[in-house]
């Protein structure tokens, strides 16, 4: 959706006419997915710590950090994000910015870009900050305790493998707040002195766009299984896969042998 939005931004500056310049259907709801997707993205971090939360303090009741309940809980909440900034399209207070190219909420209409602010960015941050500093402290108490014996000990040693984990997902966090910082100053500006800048629209989804590479460069670095997976597809080569083949063919010749 960025790339495609990028694209016609870009053919527009260059003085190339293209059908979507102008209030389509395509361009309006391309707008609003683009909202609507990012909303799933930081509802999937609420997930997340969600997920950490029941891990760690209610850790008794398995069924709730069991794979079945996230694997539904998953496209309810992506839908979930997406249908919170519908209004935006209902209303249509998503329209074509002539000195952009392309449709999206406008900074100027406050009630709607403020609304997706909100439901976008502070909400959910919010949350996930809020159960992460929670989750800090709660391990924190638990590893100080002197009365910890048996089955408490290894709780501990678990909860030091989930606090390894939260660390990260707290690194996540920041790559998500710089995403939407440089609109949100944006915001904050035109609401203070009325004055819209004129690259406003530009740098935000400049700062969008790379915190979404970094943040998925870091799902790689951060996720270890992952990060194996990848290594394992980068590694691979011709030569590597002949000599397996090869291998391959020999162990067959002496286990007919």
């Amino acid at each position: 959706m960025l790339a495609s939005m990028a694209n016609a931004s870009l053919l527009g500056f260059l003085g190339i006419s293209l059908e979507e310049h102008r209030p389509t259907i395509w361009c309006r709801w391309r707008g609003f997915f683009i909202h609507g997707f990012l909303c799933a993205l930081y509802d999937s971090y609420i997930l997340q710590a969600a997920y950490r939360l029941c891990r760690v303090v209610f850790y008794r009741r398995k069924r709730l950090h069991s794979f079945p309940l996230y694997l539904l809980l998953v496209p309810i909440e992506s839908t979930f994000g997406v249908v919170c900034i519908s209004p935006v399209l209902l209303r249509n207070d998503v329209i074509y910015l002539s000195s952009e190219f392309y449709c999206q909420t406008p900074f100027t209409n406050i009630p709607a870009i403020c609304y997706v602010a909100i439901r976008l960015f502070f909400l959910p941050l919010l949350f996930i900050a809020s159960v992460y500093i929670f989750l800090l402290r709660h391990i924190r108490n638990m590893t100080s305790s002197p009365a910890m014996t048996g089955y408490y000990r290894r709780r501990t040693k678990q909860n030091t493998r989930d606090l390894v984990v939260i660390r990260r997902l707290l690194l996540m966090l920041g790559v998500l707040i710089l995403l939407g910082l440089p609109s949100m100053v944006f915001l904050g500006i035109f609401l203070f002195t009325g004055y819209l800048t004129p690259v406003t629209y530009r740098i935000g989804w400049l700062s969008v766009s790379i915190s979404l590479v970094f943040l998925a460069y870091m799902i790689i670095q951060l996720t270890s299984p992952l990060r194996k997976t990848v290594r394992r597809i980068f590694q691979r080569s011709p030569s590597s896969q002949n000599r397996s083949k090869s291998s391959r063919e020999h162990q067959q010749q002496v286990t007919s042998v």
